[in-house]
């Protein structure tokens, strides 16, 4: 009986063996991967996150330069129309035909402005052709 009890216990003992070798140390190495994934994933969340942060800050940012940009371009419209109305109350045939000495010397001047202007640009380009 004690060959018997002996081949048992030997039995069980293989058994055992067998069963931590294809059963239980597999299951260790999957466990220890998926922690290994698990770490790898809350990185990757935190990288995320930490993204997403940084966008919403810029996006703030951009928001808020948007709207002192328009409040800059509804200034600058209003003013625009102030001009325009100024133009549009006055006439310039009427001033011109009124008053021409007053009219003919600046628009003389304007002009005699712009030739020489003009001239200097057309002096500075012959000069890089020389």
């Amino acid at each position: 009986m004690s060959k018997i009890l002996m081949g048992v216990i030997v039995a069980m003992a293989v058994t055992g063996y067998m069963y931590y070798q294809y059963s239980v140390i597999p299951m260790k190495n999957k466990i220890e991967e998926q922690a290994k994934v698990m770490m790898a994933q809350d990185l990757r969340d935190q990288e995320q996150q930490a993204a997403i942060a940084a966008i919403q800050a810029n996006m703030e940012k951009t928001t808020q330069a948007n709207k002192a940009m328009s409040l800059k371009n509804q200034q600058y419209e209003t003013e625009m129309a102030d001009y325009l109305d100024i133009f549009r109350r006055h006439n310039m045939a009427k001033l011109a035909s009124a008053k021409p000495g007053l009219i003919q010397k600046r628009a003389n001047a304007k002009t005699e402005e712009v030739f020489n202007e003009i001239e200097d640009i057309s002096n500075r380009i012959h000069s890089f052709n020389d």
